[in-house]
């Protein structure tokens, strides 16, 4: 399901966004969804990272890994 939202931007992003929907062929809307969602997983890995680095999460080897996987 999508839903319609209005937002507010830099005139230089709005140039940027005609420039790159030009160029792409896709549509300016599409343009955004996409660089959002390249935003939101790139969120998400630099948080598993940081996780990481603290501890906080389980690590599995490659050993029980395959023995899971069965290969």
């Amino acid at each position: 399901m999508t839903k319609k939202m209005t937002i507010t931007l830099e005139e230089s992003l709005i140039d940027e966004l005609n420039y790159l929907s030009k160029e792409t062929g896709k549509k300016k809307a599409q343009v955004v969804r996409e660089a959002l969602q390249d935003y939101f997983d790139t969120d998400a890995v630099i948080k598993s990272v940081q996780a990481y680095k603290m501890g906080m999460l389980d690590t599995v080897s490659h050993e029980d890994v395959r023995k899971l996987l069965e290969i």
